[in-house]
C-alpha cells in the first residue's frame, strides 16, 4: 500500500490507464452496531466464569477457555434469534449519530451520501438511527453480515419479515438481494455451513466489488465486529487493527484500482 498522502496525489491517478486499471477514491464510514441483547448476556457469562476461574486459581489460558465456553453457551438460546438492540444500544447509536454530525458540521469530513447495512436487526436499528440525521437511504446487503456462526443471534430474520421491514420503512431497500435464491437456499431458516475466520476474511475481501455497486463515493457501512475486523486486517492491510466497540465509528479515505483490485492508498480521517 502506498504511503503517499491524499493531498499530494494528482488527478492523473483517476484516469484510465491500461497498465494500472481504473482508480477510484471512496470515503468509508465504518460503524459497528450498538449493544444488543446477546452482548449483555455474553458479558455477564464471561464475568461469572472469570470469577469462578479465579476462585479455582486457574491459569490465564484455562480462564480464557472457560470464559469463551460461557460466552458461547448463552448464544445457543433460540430466543436470541436475530437479537435486537438494548436501550443502551439505541443510545449508543444516537451518540454515534451526534459524533458523525459534529464531524460534518465542523467540516472535518464530507457527509455520507449512501449507506449499506447488514440484514441483522441490531444493524438495521443502528442504521435507522444514523440515517435519521444524515437523511440518506440504506441498502441491505447480506455480504456484510456477521460471521455465520449458526448461533441464533447471527441468524437474520426470515425473508418475508425482511421484506415487510423494507415496506414499512422506505429508507431501506433490498435491491441487491436475490430473493429467489434466498428462498431456495432457505438461509432464513438454516445455514448448512459454519463460516470459519478464513471464509469470513475471503468474504470481506469482496468489499471492493460491493463498493463498486454503490452509486456514491461517501458510503456509510453498518456491520459487525467480526466482519469489520476481517475487513480492516485483510483488505485494508491493518494487521494490528483492534476490534470495534459497540457503535465505534472509524472513517477512512481509500483509493483502489478497479482493474487489479489493489489498495493504492488508505488514510484514517476519524
Amino acid at each position: 500500500m502506498s504511503g503517499t498522502s491524499f493531498g499530494s496525489l494528482t488527478d492523473s491517478i483517476y484516469s484510465t490507464d491500461s497498465s494500472q486499471g481504473l482508480h477510484r477514491r471512496r470515503t468509508i464510514y465504518l460503524i459497528r452496531h450498538g449493544e444488543a441483547e446477546h452482548n449483555v448476556l455474553e458479558a455477564k457469562a464471561q464475568k461469572e466464569a472469570e470469577i469462578q476461574a479465579k476462585k479455582m486459581n486457574l491459569s490465564k489460558e484455562e480462564t480464557y477457555q472457560r470464559m469463551e465456553e460461557a460466552r458461547k453457551s448463552v448464544l445457543t438460546d433460540v430466543n436470541l434469534r436475530d437479537a435486537a438492540l438494548t436501550e443502551k444500544g439505541k443510545q449508543q447509536a444516537r451518540d454515534a449519530s451526534k459524533k458523525l454530525n459534529d464531524l460534518i458540521v465542523n467540516r472535518k469530513i464530507h457527509h455520507p451520501t449512501e449507506a449499506i447495512c447488514s440484514p441483522l436487526s441490531r444493524c438495521l436499528e443502528t442504521c435507522k438511527i444514523l440515517c435519521e440525521d444524515v437523511d440518506i437511504s440504506a441498502n441491505i446487503r447480506p455480504e456484510i453480515a456477521e460471521r455465520r456462526t449458526l448461533y441464533p443471534p447471527d441468524k437474520p430474520k426470515p425473508i418475508d419479515k425482511l421484506l415487510r421491514y423494507t415496506r414499512n420503512d422506505d429508507r431501506f431497500t433490498i435491491d441487491h438481494i436475490n430473493i429467489e435464491q434466498l428462498s431456495k437456499d432457505k438461509v432464513d431458516d438454516e445455514i448448512v455451513c459454519r463460516e470459519s475466520k478464513e471464509m469470513l476474511r475471503e468474504r470481506a475481501s469482496q468489499f471492493f466489488d460491493l463498493l463498486m455497486d454503490c452509486e456514491h463515493r461517501h458510503v456509510l457501512v453498518v456491520s459487525h465486529k467480526g466482519f469489520l475486523r476481517e475487513l480492516e486486517r485483510g483488505l485494508f492491510e491493518l494487521d494490528d487493527s483492534p476490534l470495534f466497540d459497540n457503535c465505534e465509528l472509524r472513517i477512512y479515505q481509500v483509493i483502489f484500482s478497479k482493474g487489479d483490485r489493489r489498495l493504492y492508498n488508505l488514510e484514517r480521517l476519524a
